[in-house]
């Protein structure tokens, strides 16, 4: 007789410890099953792992899921449990015949949650409802965690297989379990017959382990202790699966039991696994043989099944050698090695190797689902590329301008992302848990619109590009809904992707951000710096696209379509990188998906610029210039028209909560008058005061908050403060995308540095944001010693011609911190000015700053002249009125803390009232207060400006102050002058 049948005789099933699709589909299970006397099956994460990546016969299924955009687990559960129910239902015959005692297939649930029971529980309960056999058996590991779930899933009637058992006392604990759960179900009226499970104990892996300690105790020096451990070799396993049975024939044999056999329990029978010889100097049949019994299981692989059936003795054995059994024991513990403490180990590692085949399982069903999903949407997304190619074509040729031919080069890129790749939701532009696509090459908007229009996402028609009344302009702005930031200017793309990001991290939400670049505009060091910070800041959820297209607007770029210098450069910064042929769909697709797994991504795709049409691709002279009608009708001839349509589906990027914010608080501002506080300290205390008040507040800096005192915001907010370094073109472009996603970003560096990030400023303007404020510190001249490299003399006049800007500058330390925390409720870009040396207290502070208002600080119905200052110079007014006045001559003055927009009505009034109005601004005279004041008091009295015309030098405060005409003394002589000009006074 096959002694694999005749193990039945003896009380023992063997089951079959494998399980592949091949030998479901091709009829070996099921002959095993009707022919060798199968039993049961047993799996595990290695065995699938095995399976699934040594063979296409799982590919089909993975390409479905994959297409269905199911997580990786969501693939591995699908597979499994398919094999799996396949295999029940092969066995279900044995389980019928058997009364339910065999015939069962186990399914092991993640080994990640071998210490976690309520995660255990709740997958338990979802793969034993997919699979929804009652020949199912679920495999828990038998950690202590795990006690409590198998409990649980036993008492609810889920049969459970536990695995990992390596001595006799945790085989106890685990038997101790079933029968309370078993006593559950008694006391709750439950049936007890239908429940199964079985204690699996590990054998081999046992001899492998006590087999390395003894090898250590064969010592020259030690010959007593060397002689126990050579006769100890390879004995270990078996005798510690002996006693365990020895403990399971004395359960069987107690009163506990007895009572619940009567009730219609079946016994949780022993399982011998791991009973493939890993030693080929023992016997491959060494754990068969000695193991022999009834009411036990034998799992073993193929070869382990194979060798028992050609050589292989059967007789009850179970039950032989229990003393010898004890004195291994013995004789081990004499010598030093614990059994329990080698038990321990051996579940931690068992535990780790089911993960590790796990997780390469997890990793391989990426890869494969990525290839296979690739490879069945290429064609037709290449079929939608050439659609937009035309799309663009006729676009472009309506309008009579445009850049079909940058538009062509990325054809592939935008309908992978749009149509593949991105989650997003064609119907809701300003959803914040998508994708975000940011096209830094701005001026390839046609492709763009035709994508969205392709998509369903605007109805608005692709052949009014750049009409006056079309939201399709020439380059991409918010006038379009579905538009973040404004680009174009090149370079500019990737920081605002940058914030963007950031502000996905700030709100926990997982997604990723895509910003398609032209490799032209990477010669801006701007795109350099976003690289820098994208790889300091490890966004992993950013996505650079490069279109390698090797043409410019006037000739060939740098370095044509070598992709490899930029991939050394964005590695050099510490990106991953990716080169491909980015026409090739599948490569695109392939790329996108790798994409998912790094963090920042950079694709440099090389391309044909004017790709798909014979005398557009590749040739110069072509950019910015759009088909006549004859030339768009030849083009069109050689793109392939496709009927094609690809639904875009609604997928977001979940689960996201956005945070539902209150009415702010005003903060508490307490100084003295009189104390000398400079205003960029005021500017930090407030920043910090803000943080609670206001949660999106996000502050950035570049490199210099111990000078701007951004630190204190930082200290208190880490998670909020962004360090920026010195890069303000990023700094600038970053703030822009944290204000796209609802951020209140506060921009802080030097005032002189904030001229270098002016075309970023610029942009942000036309973005049009929420919320945007910069704070320029160390403005003008007064800063002194450091010199006219460091003296923003420019930076009132840049942020005064940036439309529907606010432009505030306080003068002591109440104003400041007022006005600071005004920035936070004024829409759009809010520009602070603030000062390096420490100025008096003017204000009490109690005292409220409004946007467009001023202080009037000095007035009398005597006022001979108005003297408007701003920041520092109200204090030197206010010093000249004290010694004007000593003179018999008063003055009014006004502190224009709102410089944009202007409290015009003070202002004109005053030069109604007096005769003349003098300016006075640490700025140069261009672009200045100066000229605001001007435009407002019009013909209502002369205007005279007192600001800095000169080249300034390094020096004092006082000394520049002076030199440049601004000071007290200078206010004096000026104010004089005039009186003696005007008659007011002896000249």
């Amino acid at each position: 007789m096959n002694p694999l049948i005749e193990l039945s005789r003896h009380g023992q099933s063997y089951w079959l410890d494998n399980l592949t699709r091949k030998m479901i589909v091709n009829g070996e299970l099921a002959r095993r099953v009707a022919e060798a006397g199968l039993r049961g099956v047993t799996s595990n994460p290695a065995i699938f792992n095995k399976a699934i990546s040594d063979s296409p016969d799982y590919d089909a299924q993975i390409s479905t899921t994959a297409a269905n955009h199911q997580s990786v687990p969501a693939i591995y559960e699908e597979l499994v449990t398919t094999d799996v129910r396949d295999a029940c239902d092969i066995l279900r015959t044995v389980y019928d015949e058997s009364e339910g005692k065999d015939g069962y297939v186990s399914l092991e649930v993640s080994p990640h949650l071998a210490h976690h029971a309520q995660a255990s529980i709740a997958e338990a309960r979802r793969l034993w409802n997919s699979v929804d056999r009652p020949n199912l058996l679920i495999k828990i590991p038998g950690t202590a965690e795990s006690l409590p779930a198998i409990e649980e899933l036993l008492t609810e009637g889920i049969n459970v297989n536990i695995t990992l058992l390596f001595s006799v006392d945790r085989y106890q604990v685990v038997a101790e379990t079933y029968l309370r759960a078993l006593e559950r179900r008694a006391q709750e009226g439950k049936p007890l017959g239908n429940i199964a499970s079985v204690a699996s104990f590990f054998l081999s892996r046992i001899d492998t382990l006590v087999d390395d300690l003894l090898r250590h105790r064969i010592t020259e020096q030690a010959p007593h202790e060397s002689a126990i451990a050579q006769d100890l070799m390879g004995k270990a396993a078996i005798a510690n699966a002996k006693l365990a049975y020895r403990r399971f024939t004395e359960m069987m044999e107690s009163g506990r039991w007895r009572s619940l056999e009567e009730k219609g329990a079946n016994p949780q029978r022993l399982l011998w696994a791991s009973t493939s010889t890993k030693n080929p100097k023992y016997s491959d049949v060494m754990y068969v043989e000695p193991l022999v019994g009834p009411e036990t299981v034998n799992t073993m692989p193929e070869r382990t099944i194979d060798a028992f059936a050609d050589h292989g003795s059967v007789k009850d054995t179970l039950t032989e050698g229990v003393d010898a059994a004890r004195k291994v024991m013995a004789d081990l513990a004499e010598i030093g090695i614990n059994i329990e403490m080698v038990a321990e180990q051996l579940l931690n590692e068992g535990v780790q190797k089911f993960i590790d085949p796990y997780d390469a399982l997890s990793h391989i069903l990426e890869k494969k689902s990525r290839v296979l999903e690739n490879h069945s949407q290429a064609a037709p997304l290449k079929s939608l590329a050439a659609k937009l190619r035309r799309e663009v074509i006729r676009m472009t040729t309506a309008a009579g301008s445009g850049h079909p031919t940058s538009c062509m080069s990325c054809a592939e890129l935008v309908a992978a992302l749009f149509f593949h790749e991105m989650r997003w939701d064609p119907t809701s532009p300003k959803a914040r848990d998508v994708d975000t696509f940011i096209l830094s090459k701005g001026h390839a908007a046609p492709i763009l619109w035709a994508a969205l229009h392709e998509a369903n996402a605007t109805q608005e028609d692709p052949l009014r590009l750049r009409k006056i009344d079309s939201s399709f302009e020439g380059h991409p702005t918010p006038t379009n809904p579905w538009i973040k930031v404004a680009t174009g200017s090149l370079g500019q793309g990737l920081s605002a992707a940058n914030g963007i990001a950031m502000a996905n991290r700030l709100d926990g939400l997982d997604a990723r951000v895509y910003c398609l670049l032209g490799d032209g505009e990477c010669s801006e060091g701007s795109v350099w710096e976003a690289a820098q910070f994208a790889a300091l800041t490890k966004l992993s959820g950013l996505v650079a696209i490069v279109d390698v297209n090797a043409l410019g607007q006037s000739g060939p770029t740098p370095y044509g379509h070598h992709t490899s210098v930029f991939a050394e450069r964005f590695k050099a910064f510490g990106w991953h990188t990716v080169e491909i042929d980015g026409h090739d769909m599948q490569a695109v697709l392939g790329a996108l998906a790798e994409a998912r797994d790094w963090g920042p991504t950079a694709i440099l795709a090389r391309t044909e610029k004017g790709k798909g049409v014979s005398f557009l691709e590749g040739k110069d002279g072509w950019h910015g210039k759009a088909l006549n009608e004859e030339q768009m009708e030849k083009a069109l001839q050689e793109l392939p028209e496709a009927d094609i349509s690809l639904p875009v589906q609604a997928r977001h990027a979940g689960p996201y909560e956005p945070k539902t914010i209150g009415q702010p608080n005003p903060i508490a501002v307490a100084y003295d008058r009189g104390d000398q506080v400079a205003t960029r300290s005021a500017y930090g205390h407030a920043l910090r005061k803000l943080g609670t008040e206001h949660p999106h507040i996000v502050v950035l800096d570049g490199d210099v908050k111990n000078s701007t005192h951004t630190a204190e915001f930082a200290q208190q907010y880490p998670g909020r403060f962004i360090e920026d370094y010195i890069s303000e073109q990023n700094m600038a472009g970053v703030a822009l995308g944290l204000a796209a996603c609802g951020k209140i970003p506060y921009a802080t560096t030097f005032a002189s540095f904030l001229s270098r990030a002016y075309d970023f400023i610029r942009m942000a303007g036309h973005s049009r944001p929420g919320h945007l404020v910069f704070c320029g510190s160390h403005a003008g001249v007064s800063i002194g010693e450091d010199g006219p490299s460091q003296m923003g003399l420019e930076d009132i006049a840049m942020f005064r011609a940036v439309n529907g800007s606010t432009v505030l500058y306080p003068c002591d330390a109440v104003s400041s911190e007022r006005l600071t925390e005004q920035a936070a409720l004024t829409h759009g870009i809010v520009y602070i000015r603030t000062t390096r040396p420490k100025t008096p207290v003017i204000y009490y502070s109690s005292e409220q700053f409004r946007v467009g208002g001023s202080k009037t600080l000095r007035r009398s119905d005597t006022d001979k002249l108005t003297v408007v200052a701003a920041g520092i110079t109200v204090h030197e007014a206010l010093a000249a009125y004290e010694k004007l006045h000593q003179r018999g001559i008063t003055i009014r003055v006004i502190d224009a803390y709102s410089i944009k927009p202007l409290d015009k009505g003070t202002i004109a009034a005053a030069a109604r009232d007096t005769q003349a109005v003098v300016t006075v601004e640490d700025h140069w005279a261009e672009g200045g207060l100066g000229d605001v004041v001007e435009t407002a008091v019009g013909t209502l009295a002369p205007v005279y400006r007192l600001a800095v015309y000169d080249e300034p030098r390094s020096g004092t405060q006082e000394e520049l102050l002076e030199r440049h005409g601004i000071s007290r003394n200078a206010i004096e002589r000026r104010i004089l002058e005039i009186a003696g000009q005007m008659g007011m006074v002896a000249a």
